[in-house]
């Protein structure tokens, strides 16, 4: 996930720093109508503490392009904030609202169960969709090449997928963090039944089963779900249940056995914490794989309450990394100086996701959703343009907009060039959790490159 990757955008706290580069504001009697984003993101529900993180990055974003004159003709960008409350059916009803609101783009959601929702709406609107986090390799498909209206800052799970096959089939043992992951000729995996763990199970697959690891042949021996996208506790506890019986009259115990789980927070961490008092006492040599999505407050919450503590040894996860860069750094920084906290996972990805949008409606110079859509191409670099890795404030970027050159933005998520079907290349960092004086953290650990997993 980390990566000496090219420096970023740098973003500082323009409320205590001076603004570098052009202002591409005219000269203007009468204030102008601002641009609306339309800003999908959880303040309730399932992921509400994930999507509040998630909002602060994208009002960073939406204070520096303000604060450097506002986009195109000097308009200032106006954030239309939702509660999508975590849930597809209302992330879809209220994309219909903001329509009705003229936003010129939609940001957010975080899960691709949202974003597929919320993407039918955008097409028949025909308005872009960019994400910070919704990571289904569903969502893609849904484009056509050149000319789709969904985008995302992170890469998608044909990415992750492969990078959680890669530390299944080779382990892990990194001297420096002392994290140790050992190779697995036998898995077993459970998924979310929608179309983020679907997706990502069927990717792992493609790209785990039937190849050597060591001696041995890798074998899926075991699978699992729940029985709907929001279980409750009772069903997670009955599908743990479950998925022990089908683990314990499969699996091998003289191979190690990686158990695979791609859910969301406390439905991770609920799982995991009913398999292991059960695992614990059998005579399986095991340990716990899972993906970005259990990367949030309440996987820590139910841990730090309902979960021993033995398995925290046992487990490692993968997240979309950011460019290890000053700009990283430097937003990293004004991050904190805005909201008091660290930035958390995705939330480069989510400020990357407002910057460029607001970048794209400087390029097209209109608030139409296809010209924004096409100009999101163009100012991610796809057809080359004048680079701005690091250094660069909105306003010079824009400025050159405004000349007609192209550019090639890259953010503090790192290289953000658009695809054909509007998907970006990434890094992941293996994380564990740990303990600091009686609270559970995330801990990153060992950055891993998509070159090392996905060789060009």
């Amino acid at each position: 996930m980390r990566s000496s990757i090219k420096s970023a955008v740098v973003v500082v706290v323009l409320t205590s720093f001076n603004i570098g580069g052009a202002s591409c504001v005219p000269a203007r009697e009468a204030a102008l109508e601002p641009v609306k984003i339309g800003v999908l993101a959880s303040s309730s529900g399932a992921l509400a503490s994930f999507g509040t993180e998630l909002q602060k990055a994208v009002r960073l974003a939406q204070e520096q392009v303000n604060a450097a004159g506002g986009v195109f003709d000097g308009r200032p960008l106006e954030l239309v904030v939702v509660d999508t409350g975590s849930d597809p059916a209302t992330a879809a009803s209220l994309a219909t609202d903001l329509i009705d609101e003229d936003v010129t783009a939609f940001v957010g959601p975080e899960t691709s169960g949202q974003a597929d929702a919320v993407l039918d709406v955008a097409i028949a609107a025909e308005i872009p969709l960019v994400s910070c986090c919704a990571t289904s390799t569903d969502l893609a498909a849904r484009n056509s090449a050149e000319s789709g209206f969904f985008f995302r800052t992170a890469p998608s799970d044909v990415l992750q997928g492969k990078a959680l096959a890669f530390i299944a089939k080779n382990g892990i043992d990194d001297v420096d963090t002392g994290l140790a992951f050992p190779a697995c000729p036998q898995v077993a995996f459970f998924a979310r039944p929608d179309s983020y763990g679907q997706g990502f199970q069927s990717e792992f697959v493609n790209n785990y089963e039937g190849q050597s690891v060591g001696a041995d042949i890798a074998d899926v021996i075991a699978t699992g779900s729940f029985p709907n996208e929001d279980p409750n506790q009772g069903e997670v506890d009955d599908a743990a249940a479950a998925f022990v019986t089908a683990i314990t009259a499969s699996a091998d115990p003289s191979e190690e056995l990686c158990i695979v789980f791609v859910t969301f927070g406390f439905e991770g961490a609920r799982l995991v914490g009913q398999l292991e008092p059960a695992l614990i006492t059998s005579a399986l040599s095991y340990h716990y794989l899972t993906g970005d999505g259990a990367q949030e407050a309440a996987f820590l919450q139910e841990l730090q309450t309902n979960a021993p503590r033995s398995l925290q040894a046992k487990l490692v996860g993968t997240v979309p990394f950011h460019a290890l860069s000053p700009a990283f750094d430097q937003f990293s920084t004004a991050f904190f100086a805005r909201h008091g906290a660290s930035p958390s996972s995705y939330c480069a990805q989510a400020f990357d996701s407002m910057f460029i949008t607001a970048l794209a409606v400087s390029k097209a110079r209109s608030t139409i959703g296809k010209d924004v859509r096409n100009a999101l191409f163009a100012v991610s670099g796809r057809s080359g343009g004048v680079r701005f890795d690091g250094g660069n404030f909105f306003g010079e970027i824009a400025a050159r907009l405004l000349e007609g050159d192209d550019v090639d933005y890259i953010g503090p998520s790192g290289d953000l060039t658009f695809d054909a079907v509007g998907d970006v290349q990434g890094d992941y960092v293996l994380w564990q959790v740990a303990d600091v004086g009686g609270s559970l953290e995330f801990q990153d650990k060992v950055p891993l490159l998509v070159s090392t997993f996905n060789p060009l």
